[in-house]
């Protein structure tokens, strides 16, 4: 026997209320609606149901004897099912997992996590760094919840992206360094023997496209595929590098080095978020990529 779930709604408030206009007014239904309810209900089930006494309908001994695993049911729809999930970063011991470059480390992950931890107090957050071909991936599996940066290869169908803030590139030299001034000429530029930072990430890629494009050419004398050994080449040398304002900003706070800009203007990049459409609607998802928003936007 198959029986339309609302038709136990129907039942229920029958049973509640004493009559069917009271029913109906609770259901939001009209009388006619929820009299012809009441009868298919009573024809799947073999039973009257209700019996009318003056102006009260009582419940039969069938209906009496189901009636509490009706509540039962029409609660667990409406609670567990019909509600939806939700999610409480104050209650939530739940691990955050970001996928990150070295640079978007530096840049995202301070205030990323104090933001987090005053809002999450109990969550833990995780740091990874995958190939281009592993993000979608990831994303899709939930393994990853959010990618953070300049990755402009992930347009893959299903992977949603959304503006953060631009960024930009600068030079750091040594404090005490011979050149003056707050922008170097494009002569010196040239001249100057430069520490490159070869990190993979696409953002070089387009820096050095840029620059190709131009007819620009750097006297290269140092390779590295990270940022740890930078400042400290840089402060004891005359070299200069190129690298994210961000990462210049933190190392002119702490060591004897200081920005200059470049001679010719660089494009800004966008650095986004990145989820999957799988749980574009989940609650945790929706709450993560919002504060992310608030945090960096602009």
């Amino acid at each position: 026997m198959r029986t339309d779930l609302n038709l136990l709604r129907v039942l229920l408030a029958v049973y509640e209320t004493g009559n069917v206009t009271s029913a109906a007014k609770r259901l939001g239904m009209s009388q006619p609606a929820t009299s012809a309810a009441l009868a298919r209900l009573r024809h799947s089930l073999g039973d009257p149901l209700f019996i009318r006494s003056g102006n009260v309908m009582e419940a039969t001994p069938r209906a009496q004897g189901i009636i509490e695993r009706t509540r039962e049911v029409i609660e667990i729809i409406d609670r567990d099912i019909l509600s939806g999930p939700t999610f409480d970063p104050a209650t939530s011991d739940q691990e955050f997992v970001f996928c990150l470059s070295e640079v978007g480390e530096v840049v995202f992950l301070p205030a990323l996590f104090q933001s987090l931890r005053s809002a999450a107090p109990n969550s833990r957050i995780r740091t990874v760094s995958l190939a281009p071909d592993e993000l979608v991936e990831n994303l899709h599996e939930g393994r990853v919840d959010a990618v953070l940066g300049y990755f402009p290869d992930l347009t893959t169908p299903n992977i949603y992206q959304q503006r953060l803030f631009s960024h930009d590139l600068v030079c750091l030299i040594r404090l005490d360094h011979p050149l003056a001034g707050e922008r170097l000429s494009l002569e010196d530029f040239r001249s100057l023997e430069h520490l490159q930072v070869r990190d993979g990430s696409r953002r070089q890629e387009m820096f050095e496209a840029h620059l190709t494009k131009a007819g620009i050419h750097r006297n290269i004398v140092l390779q590295t595929s990270h940022y740890m050994s930078v400042p400290s080449i840089i402060e004891r040398s005359d070299l200069i590098v190129v690298l994210p304002r961000t990462v210049a900003n933190m190392y002119t706070h702490n060591l004897n080095v200081r920005m200059v800009e470049p001679p010719v203007d660089i494009p800004r990049y966008d650095l986004k978020q990145y989820w999957h459409a799988r749980f574009h609607e989940a609650p945790r998802s929706v709450w993560l990529r919002r504060l992310i928003m608030s945090v960096f936007n602009g």
